[in-house]
């Protein structure tokens, strides 16, 4: 090898060779290198196009709309009840540049807006009927004074004869003290309970059921007179008292705002108007918590 590589021309043959297995291993090596880079490009621009087809550009435009409808609705439902401290606004960092991520959570957030619809109407927002309120929750002074009975003399005594002239029937009568209602300081045995709010409107206006849910009684309740009472959910329900007519009839399924009776003067009452109760677990509490006033 040594007399091979003292021959000048020799070395240069063999440096000749030597680079050409070189060249030959480099063009491998980069072929090798390109290999694996597109293998990698192709897997990504699979999974890239794999994520763009699972767009359903239509159902993403659906429920985008779907969303835009339930704000719209729940925003003029809480101005329709004088609500207005209460606003929902519109989503403002929702991007149209991450399409997938909206596809996935856009169906998602407008079954929630439906759901808060839903509950939002379950809930007794404002008062049943147009009118102002007469008289609040709470304890206050009986507003229909006691009757006494005077049978003093015979003059207070009604008598009922038959065709002979003989008494078959006598009864007191019952007068009314008039004074009653100005005696002042009120005893304890003048004041009440008010379990609800009064509301002074006219006799015959409508009344309608301030949130949706279904009738559980409907008919005659002692000094309620005619009365009507829904169960709302989540423990709330609605009484309406003193009604002149019933619209509806227990187990009836009523919407937020359907007219379900008439104001009126039945039962323990001293003139036209509501009566209106608002119950949690069999509890009344102040339906002033759920005014705007």
């Amino acid at each position: 090898m040594v007399q091979f590589l003292r021959s000048k021309k020799k070395k240069n043959i063999v440096l000749i060779l030597l680079l050409i297995i070189c060249f030959i291993e480099g063009l491998v090596i980069a072929k090798f290198y390109n290999g694996i880079d597109d293998k990698v490009y192709q897997v990504n621009l699979v999974k890239i196009n794999n994520e763009k087809d699972s767009i359903d550009h239509l159902q993403l435009k659906t429920d985008l709309a779907l969303v835009d409808q339930s704000i719209r609705s729940i925003d003029g439902f809480l101005k329709s009840k004088n609500v207005s401290d209460l606003r929902i606004e519109r989503l403002a960092k929702d991007s149209l540049e991450n399409e997938v991520y909206l596809a996935k959570v856009s169906n998602r957030y407008s079954q929630y807006l439906i759901d808060l619809e839903q509950k939002l109407q379950q809930v007794p927002l404002g008062i049943p009927t147009d009118g102002y309120i007469s008289s609040n929750f709470g304890i206050r002074k009986n507003p229909i004074p006691k009757k006494s009975t005077e049978v003093a003399n015979s003059s207070n005594i009604a008598e009922e004869k038959d065709s002979l002239g003989n008494v078959i029937k006598r009864q007191a009568i019952v007068k009314e003290d008039k004074n009653a209602s100005s005696n002042a300081p009120a005893e304890k045995d003048q004041m009440q309970f008010h379990k609800g709010l009064d509301v002074a409107v006219a006799y015959g206006s409508p009344v309608k059921c301030s949130a949706s849910g279904k009738v559980i009684f409907a008919g005659v309740k002692g000094g309620y007179g005619n009365c009507v009472i829904i169960e709302h959910g989540n423990g709330l329900a609605t009484l309406y008292g003193h009604l002149s007519e019933i619209l509806v009839e227990a187990n009836d399924r009523v919407k937020v705002g359907q007219t379900i009776a008439k104001s009126g003067n039945t039962g323990r009452s001293t003139g036209p108007h509501l009566h209106y109760e608002v119950h949690k677990n069999n509890q009344p509490i102040n339906p002033r918590l759920f005014l705007n006033f």
